[in-house]
């Protein structure tokens, strides 16, 4: 694993100039590859985000907790820690951390033929508990796309539930005490909807579970609600809910089914 720190220099600014320091940071041509671009985010926001007191203190929390932390060795010692717990090894993998505009948490794109991680260090607001939830979460794609030699993203609706419910329990396996919501990384209303519709959920992917049709109608945070009539990300809840209920049935713990395909947990009956 490699990790690449983008955002070092601003663990070094005096907090006064925080805000002109952030308008600097975010003209980097490398974050518009990593960042703007995948992610589609307006720079017209950047203005606004760094005016907004809610953002900035975010990312004073952040700075403040990791600027004397060697946050790379950070990052290796857990990525370690979960290889030692699961028994898979990570190959080949790259993080670049980065401070976004606090709009994602982390995620993977392709940057120069390679699957790439992109972790947005404001996200965890300084709190190392959500670092912990974000590279546990993010260590079982790299693992299953080991595995399957596969694109695990897009390939179908049905492999998208059980890879994003793989992360979503194993976040709560090394993090263990929070609320549902938070291991899925939504809002508790969101949560609560798609735990009370599963039916409906179902019914709206009847016929289309192994193609990717509907991939962003279940996982985009820009999905159209109002087409779906479902809340954004309701994939990541329906999943983790469904790989929750394999683990819970069989006894298991997420490194046993850590490298089985989606079908046989998803459509077990």
């Amino acid at each position: 694993m490699i990790i690449y720190n983008l955002c070092k220099n601003l663990f070094n600014e005096n907090e006064i100039n925080l805000q002109e320091s952030l308008s600097d940071y975010f003209c980097n041509e490398l974050l518009d590859k990593l960042y703007f671009l995948p992610k589609k985010i307006d720079k017209n926001i950047i203005k606004t985000k760094i005016n907004d007191s809610k953002y900035i203190d975010k990312v004073k929390n952040t700075i403040s907790y990791y600027k004397n932390k060697n946050i790379e060795k950070m990052i290796y010692d857990k990525i370690e820690k979960f290889e030692s717990d699961t028994s898979y090894k990570i190959k080949n993998g790259k993080i670049y951390v980065i401070i976004g505009l606090d709009t994602t948490t982390i995620y993977s794109i392709k940057y120069k033929d390679e699957d790439v991680s992109i972790l947005l260090l404001e996200s965890t607001n300084g709190l190392e508990d959500k670092l912990d939830i974000l590279l546990a979460h993010e260590f079982t794609h790299y693992v299953r796309g080991q595995i399957f030699k596969r694109d695990i993203f897009e390939n179908s609706i049905g492999e998208r539930f059980i890879v994003e419910g793989i992360g979503c329990n194993y976040s709560k396996e090394i993090v263990p005490g929070k609320c549902d919501f938070e291991y899925c990384i939504v809002d508790e209303d969101i949560f609560r909807w798609v735990k009370d519709n599963i039916d409906k959920i179902e019914i709206y992917m009847s016929g289309k579970i192994s193609s990717n049709e509907l991939m962003s109608d279940y996982f985009y945070m820009y999905s159209d609600t109002n087409k779906t009539g479902m809340p954004v990300r309701t994939g990541y809840v329906y999943g983790y809910l469904k790989v929750g209920e394999y683990l819970k049935k069989h006894n298991l713990k997420v490194k046993d089914i850590i490298s089985i395909d989606w079908e046989k947990i998803l459509t077990e009956k």
